[in-house]
């Protein structure tokens, strides 16, 4: 995905964590990745739809990984059918505050990818979301 891609969809989703300790980038993702059942049994549904659509599914995200800063990590996949980047970023905004973030970046090359992106959009909000808010929920209870 390069910098002067054109990105059929977007999104940036935020939460303020009250936290006198660092978050880092790594931790983020662990938390972040460590997913509800009724997520889990979305995502092993997923997979079942679009076998059939030669698409190949990941039994976790968290295998494309990559940690890139303290303060970021992301994950991508490029096929035939679309490329999607993930960000996920902390930042220090002072009195014992910390911004987590998620960002997404979409590019749709056919039909194919135009069908299954309309169909998971909607959850993918909802469960971007929802880990969001319950990384955050756990990181104060700490």
């Amino acid at each position: 995905m390069g910098l002067n891609k054109h990105f059929d969809y977007t999104d940036d989703y935020s939460e303020v964590v009250h936290t006198t300790r660092p978050i880092s980038a790594e931790e983020l993702t662990d938390r972040f990745f460590c997913a509800p059942d009724w997520i889990i049994a979305l995502m092993e549904f997923r997979n079942a739809i679009i076998k059939p659509f030669g698409l190949k599914g990941e039994k976790t995200l968290s295998d494309l990984v990559k940690i890139e800063s303290e303060n970021r990590a992301t994950l991508s996949k490029i096929n035939k059918h679309l490329d999607f980047n993930v960000t996920l970023m902390t930042e220090n905004i002072g009195n014992c505050n910390q911004r987590i973030s998620v960002s997404t970046k979409v590019c749709l090359h056919n039909g194919i990818g135009k069908f299954y992106f309309a169909i998971i959009k909607p959850l993918h909000r909802l469960i971007c979301k929802t880990l969001l808010k319950r990384v955050r929920k756990n990181l104060e209870l700490q």
